[in-house]
């Protein structure tokens, strides 16, 4: 948060900061949550071998599961055996964390932050190695805004995800500068920047680098206003209506007092305004809590919740509206714990073959968990000594999970390892751990030191271990 007077903006300053790593007991739930199975270890890990008997395989679903649009190029051939993390390099306008990869067109884009939400820097960097060396890294959106007064925060305060919905990228303002530069009326705003079907963002407008002006649902590309909104986490496609994750000002309160929940912003029809539509907890509670990451997962969308308090007794929020609601209403809202005291950060979601995957930080530290029908999970055993896992996703038909240390298969298998005793993956944010993403049928590593990108490479490290 930027600085306004109120004395609710005490705790949004301290808000924008980095999570608390040990949060307080959670107090008593703000609505009954849905019981979830604990999370005992899981059983086969790998996709069952389908009964050859007819079965109904039910209604087809409305979206597929997933978080972007297209399906994902895994990469073909053998996963290597043995293998290193190797320094591909870094933009120079990288920052410190690189906190989501997304392939488009042919190019690999990277998600910048410094540190979210709490110090000014946000950019996204294209990245292409068949290029002239000196410009594989390109600087696809700078939202640095050099040279604006800094007081308040100058700039944005981090890219957290890059999309691709429709042909298109869409990034979300996780900290805009000093909370909206008054494209609408109300007294905060964020912004969603939305690419042009080849990659191209808008770049910021003179005078005083302020936000590109308004996209339209075809090709242009701009930035969408979203009213109320103190940040902007993440966006998804759902039901055919774009969503945006944040932390909010609710209907009828005024900015800088009073409740701060999370919400769910809509999209208009041509992508300019994003409007408030749901939000959790409900009744509204004093204090600051934001809707994080979202994901679709058998008809229903589920959102990562964090509360700056920790008093948050659920894990996360699923929404399930039926096949033909034409908003997300209040009874299609349903709060789910897992952990044993909740309050659970969510960092990753991931959707491979009718399974949901789920990184989350909760007070006994950071687990994997599965679940094949949305509600019962199962905690993954992963490798003693390679840290907190950060990502996971399918590469060369095996399921891969990057780790502080190494790159294992869902088996456990130990693929690669960082011997040096720093790591450049290491988990030093809850906003942002290390991503993954498979390119040209190639993995690649954000690195969380200097931004620097990585590349899994085939065979022992000559210098035993990733610098």
């Amino acid at each position: 948060m930027k600085g306004i007077r109120a004395s609710f903006l005490a705790a949004l300053l301290v808000a924008c900061g980095r999570p608390s790593p040990s949060p307080p007991i959670p107090a008593s739930p703000s609505m009954p949550a849905r019981p979830v199975a604990s999370t005992a270890p899981s059983a086969p890990l790998e996709p069952a071998p389908v009964a050859s008997a007819p079965i109904d395989a039910g209604p087809a679903q409305l979206d597929p599961d997933g978080d972007d649009d297209p399906v994902a190029d895994t990469g073909t051939g053998e996963l290597p055996a043995v293998a290193h993390f190797e320094r591909v390099g870094r933009s120079p306008l990288a920052l410190r964390h690189i906190c989501d990869l997304t392939p488009f067109k042919d190019t690999l884009y990277a998600a910048h932050a410094y540190q979210p939400l709490g110090l000014d820097g946000a950019t996204i960097v294209a990245y292409r190695p068949d290029d002239d060396p000196k410009k594989r890294f390109t600087t696809a959106f700078d939202w640095n805004r050099i040279g604006e007064k800094q007081q308040g925060g100058g700039a944005g305060q981090g890219f957290l995800r890059v999309h691709d919905f429709g042909g298109r990228l869409f990034v979300t303002d996780a900290d805009p500068p000093y909370n909206g530069l008054g494209l609408v009326e109300h007294g905060t705003e964020g912004y969603v920047f939305i690419s042009d079907r080849e990659g191209r963002f808008a770049p910021a407008r003179p005078p005083n680098h302020r936000p590109p002006g308004p996209p339209d649902a075809e090709d242009k590309p701009g930035a969408g206003v979203l009213p109320r909104a103190y940040h902007v986490l993440d966006v998804i496609r759902f039901r055919g209506r774009y969503y945006a994750s944040t932390g909010s000002v609710p209907p009828k309160q005024h900015a800088w007092s009073g409740p701060s929940p999370g919400a769910l912003h809509v999209a208009s029809a041509d992508l300019t305004r994003w409007t408030y539509e749901i939000d959790y907890p409900f009744p509204w509670k004093d204090g600051v809590w934001r809707l994080t990451y979202l994901v679709r997962f058998k008809d229903r969308l589920y959102a990562g919740i964090q509360d700056y308090d920790g008093v948050e007794p659920n894990d996360y929020v699923y929404f399930d509206p039926p096949a033909d609601a034409k908003v997300i209403d209040r009874e299609h809202e349903h709060p789910a714990k897992v952990t044993p005291l909740g309050t659970a950060q969510t960092l990753r979601w991931y959707a491979d073959g009718g399974k949901l995957y789920w990184i989350a930080s909760a007070r006994d530290g950071v687990a994997l968990r599965v679940t094949e029908d949305g509600d019962h999970w199962k905690a993954i055993d992963l490798p003693a000594g390679l840290g907190a896992p950060t990502d996971i996703t399918r590469f060369r038909g095996a399921l891969v999970v990057m780790m502080e240390r190494g790159l294992v298969k869902l088996d456990g298998t130990v693929i690669a390892r960082v011997t040096d005793k720093k790591s450049p993956f290491a988990l030093v944010d809850l906003y942002c751990g290390a991503p993954i993403a498979v390119y040209r049928n190639e993995l690649y590593v954000g690195g969380q030191r200097d931004g620097a990108l990585f590349k899994l490479v085939e065979g022992e490290a000559p210098d035993a271990g990733a610098k």
